[in-house]
C-alpha cells in the first residue's frame, strides 16, 4: 500500500497532527511521535509504522553519519533504507571505498587504544580515546571501550574524564546504561541479557536503540533476514560499528564479494593483541573468566572473540529453553574448537579446550562459563542421551555457575529419565527445578527427594542436606534455593502438617547461616518462626486461594523490568559506586506500577490466573451455589416440601435465579478491569491515595537498598512485598463487593413472597427453619469466601499490634506457663502492619513481655498502650507498664534496670538470648527505625516505651 494510502487509515485530525510532527525539524521528533503512538489502536499502528519505513523524505529525517562527531546512541527518525542485505552490503562498500583512508586511520587507533588497555595504562588508553572521537568521531565500538575502562578503574576509582564523556554518550539512554549493566562486575549477566532482549518494541520510535542495545549481548544474527534488519540500524550509528557486525556475521555472506569491507575487516581486530588482552583478567580465582565473557564485546572484531562467543552465546544462555539451530559454518569452528573433550576432562584439572590460545585456556580452566556452556553443548547435541559418571557430575557441579538458568530443558529432562544412579538423577532434577515450568518435573523432584530422605535420613529434610554438606556442597545448596515454602508445601510425606513448613524452612535458613557464616540467613530464619508463631495465636487456616508465583514472578522483573530498573538506579550523578548513588524515582515509579499491573494481570503467575483457575473455574460456584442447594435438597429435614409440587416448583425459580447471580458475579466482577472486563473488581492501573502512598513508599525502600548495597540483585523480594501491599488495598474492594452481595444473592423478595409462602402451606414452622437455614448457609459462604481474597500468610501475612503482642505472650507461656498479662490494651484503634517491618516490632516486643513474665508480679495486670502518632514522620508508639513484685524494692529495681543499661550492648547477642535491656539497646543502634524511648521504674511500676518510624 503506498504512503498516501497509510495516511488515510487516520481520520482528519489525527492525519494532520501526523504530518505536523514529520514536517517540524526538531529535536523532539521521537518524543512526539512516542506520544502520538500511544494513542492509536492496532490497526493505525501498522500504518505508522509503514509510514515511517518507507523511503519517502520528511523534513523530521535525518541522514545517519558514518563518522557522527556527536554521541549518537538517542533515538532519532533516520530516513529509512529500505534494501535487501545484497543492497545494504553493497551500500556499505561504496561508503567504505569512499572513507577508506579514514577508517584504516580509525583501525590503527582502536589497535592502539587495545594495546594501551593491555599494558594497563588506563590514562594513556583513555587519551587515545579523546583523540580518536576528536578525529573520526563516535561510534559504539569507542563506546564499549570507555565503558570497559570505567568498570575495570577499580570499586572506588574515578576518572573525571572518562565519567564526563560517559555523561556525554547518555547515561539515562538505554544504549548507554544496558552497557555499564552488562560490563558491572557485579550484574549477573544472563539476567541482564534477558532484559535487554526484552526491551519494549515501541516500532520504529525505539528499533534503533534497541538494536544496539543488543549488540553488546547478542551480537551474532539468526539469519539473513535478521541479519539485513540489524546491520541497517548498526550502519545508523557509525561507518565502523556496521562493518565490525559484518565481519562477526560473515558467515551469513560471501565476504570476498565486497573487497573494501574484507580489506578493512582484515585491519581490525590483531590477532597478536588478543591473548595481552585477555591476561589483563585473573586467573586465579573463578570470577575472571566471567568477566572476560562480559566484557569480551568490546572487541567483537576480534576473531578468536566470535570462536569463544560461538559456544558462550548459544549455550551459556537463559533467553531460549532450547539452543538456537547453528549455522553451518559456525557449527565447524564450534567444533574445532572444543574438540573431543568428555565429561572427565572438564574436572581433571587440565586444558579441556581444542584452541591453540594457551591464556584463554588458563582463563576458562579457572573459570566456570566455558565449562558451563561445554555441559549444555553435550547436553543438547545427545538430547540428553549421555551417561555421566556420578563422581563427574558431582565435581562438575562445583566448577560450573548458572546451570539452573541455562540447561536444555528437554535433553535434560530425558537425561534425568534415564539416570540409573538416584544421585545423578536428583542433581538433573535440581537443575530442572526452576528453568522447566513443568509440574511433573517438579513432582518428580518431590518424589526423589522424599525417597532419599526416608531411606537415609529419617525422614528429614534438613538432615538430608546436612549430610550432603560436607560430601556434596553443591546439590546442598541447590535443595535449599528450591526448597522454598511452596515447594514445601507440596510434600506432603515430609511435612505432613502445616506447622512442619515453616519449621523446615527455619531451620534450612539456619543451616544455610552455618554453611556461608552469614547471619542474614538467621535473620531469615527468626522471621520465619516469627510468622508462624502470628499464624498460630491467630489459629488461621492457610487455604487462600489466590496467590502469585515469587520464582515466576522473580523471572518476569528479571526479564521485563531490570534494565529499566538498573537505568533509574545509575542514571543521575556519575552512576559510579563509592562516589554518587542517586535515583531516578520517575522511572522506579515506573517500574513498580508496571511490575504491579503483571502482578494482577499475568495469565500464567499473577492473581487473575489464580482468580482464574482456583476460583472462577473451580471453587467459587461450588462453594456458593452447589455447596448451599446441595445441602439444604440432601437434608432429610425438608423432604415434605420438597414432594409438594407447588412448593419445587417456587425452589427451582428461586434456584435459576440465584444460580444467575452467582454466573453473572463469576462471569463479570471476579476479573482484573480491562476493556473487555470493564466491571472487573481489581484495578490495578487505578491509584488511590492509599495507594499512591505504598508506592511512593516502594520507590522510597527501593532506593534505599541501592544507596546501601548498590546492587540490584535483591530488589526482587522487595518489589513482590510491595506489590502484595497495593493488591491488599485493590483486594479490599473485592471484598466490600461480595459482602454486599449478601442480600441481593438470596433474592429476598421472591423468598418472602412466593417460596416462603409455599412452603408455609405445607408446614409454618418448617417454612421458617427453611428460611434461616438457607439466608445463613449463604452468608456463612460469603464470609468463608472473603478469605480467599487476602494476602496468603505463606507470603508474609500482616498482623495487628495486638496480634503480635499476643504471639509473643504465647511464645513466653510456652517456659513460663503461669504468665497472663489478663488487661487488655489502651489503643484507640486496630493497628494492622504489613511486610517485614512487623518483625522488628515482634523482637524488642518480646523481649519487654519477656522480662516483665519473668520480674514483675504476675498476679496483677500487664498494662499496654499502642498508637499511631501522626506528623511528617509517623510513629508507632508502644508502652507497657509491669507492676513490680512487693517483695522487691523500686529503688533497687531501678538501680539494677539503669546498671544493664550502661553494659557495653555490641555482643548481646552473644549472651543475652530472647531477653535483655542490651538486645533492646543493640536493636535501636542498629536500626534507624527503632528507638527505645523510655525504660525505667515509675513508682511501683516498670515503663517502657518503644517507638517504630512507619513508612506508610
Amino acid at each position: 500500500m503506498a504512503r498516501h494510502d497509510e495516511f488515510k487509515r487516520f481520520d482528519i485530525r489525527t492525519r494532520n497532527k501526523l504530518r505536523a510532527i514529520l514536517s517540524a525539524k526538531d529535536d523532539n521528533t521521537i518524543k512526539r511521535l512516542a506520544k502520538f503512538r500511544s494513542t492509536l489502536g492496532k490497526g493505525q499502528l501498522e500504518a505508522l509504522e509503514t509510514i515511517l519505513r518507507s523511503s519517502a523524505l520528511a523534513r523530521a529525517a535525518k541522514r545517519s553519519n558514518p563518522f557522527p562527531k556527536t554521541p549518537p546512541f538517542f533515538d532519532s527518525l533516520y530516513i529509512h533504507r529500505d534494501a535487501d542485505l545484497g543492497a545494504l552490503l553493497s551500500f556499505i562498500e561504496a561508503s567504505s571505498r569512499t572513507h577508506i583512508k579514514q577508517l584504516k586511520q580509525l583501525a590503527i587507533s582502536l589497535q592502539k587504544i587495545d594495546a594501551l588497555y593491555a599494558a594497563k595504562d588506563l590514562a594513556a588508553c583513555r587519551e587515545c580515546i579523546v583523540e580518536t572521537l576528536d578525529k573520526n568521531g563516535w561510534s559504539h565500538a569507542l563506546l564499549r571501550r570507555i565503558i570497559l575502562i570505567r568498570e575495570n578503574l577499580g570499586q572506588d576509582c574515578v576518572d573525571e574524564h572518562i565519567e564526563k564523556l560517559v555523561l556525554q554518550a547518555g547515561i539515562k539512554g538505554e544504549v548507554v546504561s544496558s552497557l555499564i549493566h552488562a560490563y558491572a562486575r557485579d550484574q549477573n549477566i544472563l539476567m541482564i541479557k534477558r532484559s535487554i532482549l526484552n526491551i519494549a518494541d515501541r516500532g520504529s520510535i525505539n528499533r534503533y536503540t534497541r538494536t544496539l542495545s543488543k549488540l553488546t549481548v547478542k551480537p551474532f544474527a539468526n539469519s539473513v533476514q535478521d541479519f539485513g534488519g540489524y546491520l541497517r540500524e548498526v550502519l545508523k550509528c557509525s561507518l565502523i560499528d556496521a562493518l565490525i557486525l559484518a565481519k562477526f556475521n560473515s558467515h551469513l555472506f560471501r565476504i570476498g564479494d565486497f573487497p573494501i569491507i574484507e580489506e578493512v575487516a582484515q585491519l581490525l581486530g590483531k590477532s597478536e593483541l588478543f591473548e595481552p588482552i585477555v591476561a589483563t583478567y585473573n586467573c586465579m580465582g573463578s570470577l575472571g573468566e566471567y568477566a572476560f565473557f562480559k566484557q569480551s564485546s568490546a572487541w567483537l572484531e576480534y576473531g578468536q572473540v566470535r570462536q569463544y562467543r560461538i559456544l558462550t552465546d548459544n549455550y551459556y544462555d537463559a533467553s531460549n529453553e532450547q539452543a538456537r539451530m547453528l549455522n553451518a559454518e559456525l557449527e565447524k569452528i564450534l567444533k574445532g574448537w572444543i574438540g573431543g573433550a568428555t565429561p572427565h576432562e572438564l574436572v581433571d584439572g587440565s586444558q579441556f579446550t581444542n584452541h591453540s590460545y594457551p591464556v584463554l585456556a588458563k582463563l576458562e580452566l579457572s573459570g566456570a562459563v566455558t565449562r558451563s556452556a561445554i555441559f549444555n553443548y553435550w547436553l543438547t547435541e545427545s538430547e540428553g542421551q549421555i551417561g555421566f559418571e556420578k563422581q563427574d557430575l558431582l565435581n562438575l557441579m562445583g566448577l560450573t555457575r548458572d546451570l539452573a538458568r541455562t540447561v536444555p530443558i528437554k535433553a535434560v529432562r530425558t537425561a534425568a529419565k534415564l539416570a540409573k544412579d538416584e544421585l545423578v538423577k536428583l542433581i538433573l532434577l535440581l537443575l530442572l527445578a526452576k528453568r522447566s515450568k513443568n509440574e511433573l518435573d517438579s513432582f518428580l523432584l518431590r518424589k526423589i527427594l522424599e525417597d532419599i530422605a526416608f531411606k537415609y535420613h529419617n525422614g528429614s529434610l534438613v538432615r538430608l542436606v546436612q549430610a550432603y554438606e560436607m560430601s556434596h556442597p553443591y546439590v546442598a545448596e541447590y535443595i535449599y534455593d528450591v526448597a522454598t515454602e511452596d515447594f514445601l508445601a507440596k510434600l506432603t510425606k515430609l511435612a505432613p502438617h502445616r506447622a512442619d513448613i515453616p519449621e523446615i524452612r527455619a531451620s534450612l535458613h539456619e543451616w544455610m547461616a552455618r554453611f556461608t557464616n552469614d547471619e542474614y540467613f538467621l535473620q531469615r530464619a527468626r522471621a520465619v518462626r516469627i510468622d508462624h508463631q502470628i499464624n498460630r495465636v491467630r489459629n488461621e487456616i492457610d487455604d487462600h486461594r489466590i496467590y502469585v508465583d515469587p520464582s515466576r514472578f522473580s523471572s518476569w522483573i528479571e526479564d521485563e523490568m531490570m534494565i529499566e530498573l538498573s537505568s533509574a538506579l545509575t542514571s543521575t550523578g556519575s552512576g559510579k559506586k563509592g562516589v554518587s548513588v542517586t535515583c531516578d524515582e520517575t522511572i522506579i515509579t515506573l517500574v513498580m506500577t508496571q511490575s504491579y499491573n503483571a502482578f494482577c494481570s499475568n495469565g500464567v503467575f499473577g492473581i487473575a490466573s489464580y482468580i482464574g483457575r482456583r476460583i472462577r473455574h473451580g471453587t467459587f460456584h461450588g462453594h456458593v451455589y452447589s455447596s448451599v442447594v446441595n445441602s439444604i435438597e440432601k437434608s432429610d429435614r425438608y423432604n415434605s416440601l420438597f414432594a409438594n409440587s407447588q412448593f419445587l416448583t417456587k425452589w427451582n425459580l428461586w434456584k435459576e435465579a440465584y444460580n444467575s447471580a452467582v454466573e453473572k458475579i463469576i462471569a463479570e466482577r471476579l476479573h482484573v478491569y480491562s476493556k473487555a472486563k470493564p466491571l472487573g473488581l481489581l484495578t490495578p492501573e487505578a491509584y488511590s491515595p492509599s495507594k499512591q502512598e505504598v508506592l511512593a513508599s516502594a520507590v522510597t525502600n527501593i532506593s534505599n537498598s541501592f544507596a546501601e548495597t548498590t546492587s540490584t540483585d535483591d530488589l526482587c523480594p522487595t518489589i513482590i512485598d510491595y506489590c502484595w501491599r497495593l493488591a491488599e488495598l485493590d483486594l479490599i474492594v473485592l471484598i466490600r463487593y461480595l459482602k454486599d452481595q449478601q442480600t441481593p444473592l438470596k433474592n429476598e423478595k421472591f423468598l418472602v413472597e412466593e417460596l416462603v409462602p409455599a412452603a408455609a402451606a405445607v408446614n409454618s414452622r418448617l417454612a421458617d427453619t427453611f428460611r434461616r437455614e438457607l439466608e445463613l448457609s449463604i452468608d456463612r459462604k460469603l464470609s468463608t469466601m472473603l478469605g480467599w481474597f487476602k494476602r496468603p500468610s505463606i507470603v508474609a501475612p500482616q498482623a495487628s499490634v495486638a496480634l503480635i503482642f499476643a504471639a509473643t505472650v504465647a511464645e513466653v507461656q510456652d517456659t513460663i506457663p503461669d504468665f497472663d498479662p489478663q488487661s487488655g490494651d489502651d489503643s484507640t484503634e486496630e493497628i494492622e502492619l504489613v511486610g517485614s517491618f512487623y518483625h522488628l516490632i515482634y523482637d524488642s516486643l518480646a523481649i519487654v513481655v519477656r522480662n516483665a513474665a519473668q520480674y514483675a508480679d504476675r498476679s496483677r495486670p500487664l498494662r499496654r498502650k499502642f498508637e499511631i502518632v501522626p506528623g511528617k514522620q509517623k510513629r508507632l508508639i508502644i508502652e507497657i507498664c509491669s507492676s513490680i513484685k512487693s517483695a522487691d524494692h523500686p529503688d533497687d529495681v531501678s538501680a539494677d534496670i539503669e546498671a544493664r543499661k550502661g553494659v557495653g550492648f555490641q555482643d548481646a547477642n552473644s549472651y543475652d538470648k530472647k531477653s535483655g535491656i542490651s538486645k533492646l539497646l543493640l536493636l535501636a543502634s542498629n536500626r534507624q527505625d527503632f528507638e527505645l524511648d523510655q525504660y525505667e521504674v515509675v513508682g511501683n511500676e516498670v515503663h517502657a516505651r518503644l517507638v517504630y518510624a512507619l513508612e506508610h
